[in-house]
């Protein structure tokens, strides 16, 4: 929705001066046609060599089945740290307290029903989806394709990277059978809005933070947790190094990118991660139980932070991106 909202407004509709200095909008069905015919060749293209082969339609099969994964369930085994992470970890402590608590009968009937919660099923999340993705993929971008015509000193560039970021994050935290993977499409866009504001730049290193982090566990053999450990210290340090190189602001009392808050969450990540390679492996993995806790509370942690850093990139893309000057 946001490449087309965007590309709908910025190309389709096309901004003339009068002679009196009034600017008039007009929709252009030509380049409309032109824009369609474009996104339709490069949207057909790479399904030809699936269709030139001897199965076509089982090859077409599979890739739909690969893109759309109904059929697979909301989310892993291992829950990608999204909001859907924390609404089955919810769902498993509301069971484990309506098993042990003393519940009167009659509420412990009506609550059956309910408890576990139910799974949404795909039609479902693609309304949640959509609505998570309205701010920034159709409110946003057609804002932006607006200002772009008639403010040609403003420069869209800001306001329109600030909704990728928001629409990426909005793809990971409501998306169906999400890979854990998926949030570097939120990490990538964002690095370029690191260095324009202490805000994103603490923005910036939260979703990092939260983020990596979640990928920790794909590399789970022994013999690469030094490497996966080395890797995250260094890469975050240089992150923060470099960021605060930017924006360490000696007139302002000496204030820095990072927060006690930040702090908090290095701390809290520092605990997971000695009980997810130490304290498990040691206590309970002899015995074969709660053989998936680590995994769960890896993702129940960092949805949590991701989930903050998703409202502050809504918070961001509308109020901060106006203030903030693009360098």
């Amino acid at each position: 929705p946001l490449y087309f909202c965007y590309l709908l407004r910025r190309h389709c509709f096309v901004a003339e001066r009068s002679g009196g200095g009034v600017i008039a909008v007009r929709f252009s069905w030509d380049r409309l046609l032109v824009l369609a015919a474009v996104t339709l060749i490069f949207f057909l293209s790479p399904f030809i060599p699936f269709v030139m082969q001897s199965d076509p339609v089982g090859q077409m099969q599979q890739i739909l089945k690969r893109l759309f994964p109904f059929g697979r369930g909301l989310v892993h085994d291992y829950w990608a740290a999204n909001v859907w992470a924390l609404y089955l970890f919810a769902s498993r402590v509301a069971t484990f307290i309506f098993r042990k608590a003393p519940i009167p009968a009659d509420i412990r009937g009506l609550l059956e029903s309910f408890i576990p919660f139910p799974e949404p099923n795909p039609s479902l999340v693609a309304l949640l989806l959509l609505v998570g993705l309205w701010p920034g993929g159709i409110d946003m971008a057609w804002k932006v394709g607006r200002w772009s015509l008639v403010k040609p000193l403003c420069n869209p560039g800001k306001f329109f990277i600030h909704a990728v970021v928001f629409c990426s994050l909005s793809g990971f935290m409501l998306g169906y059978h999400v890979h854990e993977k998926a949030i570097m499409t939120a990490v990538i866009p964002l690095t370029l809005l690191a260095t324009n504001s202490r805000h994103t730049a603490r923005l910036y290193i939260r979703t990092c933070v939260f983020g990596l982090f979640g990928l920790l566990p794909l590399l789970f053999r022994p013999e690469e947790l030094l490497l996966k450990v080395t890797l995250y210290v260094m890469w975050m340090c240089g992150a923060i190094y470099g960021l605060e190189r930017v924006h360490y602001d000696r007139h302002g009392g000496g204030r820095t990118v990072l927060t006690k808050m930040d702090m908090i969450a290095f701390a809290t990540l520092a605990v997971v991660l000695i009980f997810m390679e130490v304290v498990h492996p040691i206590v309970f993995m002899p015995s074969g139980r709660l053989e998936f806790l680590p995994l769960m509370t890896t993702s129940v942690v960092c949805a949590t932070g991701l989930v903050g850093c998703w409202m502050e990139s809504w918070k961001h893309m509308f109020f901060g991106s106006v203030k903030t000057a693009w360098r």
